[in-house]
């Protein structure tokens, strides 16, 4: 299994104990697939997905800070906060 699916699943776990395992890798692969980090209809990791599944939680935070903040300023952005502000 790819290290970002793997990562997904046990912070979904960890928000949701209650949750069985094959739920939690049901929702972290369809959130993966839609996002690109994953290849549709598998569990194989894109190019991004393997790129992203080296990072630390905290290195992917930053660059998807990063890129909300270049969305921000091109006037793209859905009303997206990452950082809890307003």
């Amino acid at each position: 299994m790819p290290a970002i699916l793997e990562d997904a699943v046990k912070s979904i776990m960890k928000k949701n104990p209650e949750l069985d395992k094959s739920s939690a890798y049901a929702i972290a692969t369809k959130s993966l697939q839609k996002s690109g980090d994953l290849k549709k209809g598998t569990v194989e990791a894109t190019e991004k997905g393997s790129r992203r599944g080296e990072m630390s939680k905290a290195t992917r935070a930053k660059t998807r800070a990063q890129k909300y903040k270049t969305e921000r300023k091109m006037g793209r952005m859905e009303g997206r906060n990452t950082s809890g502000r307003n």
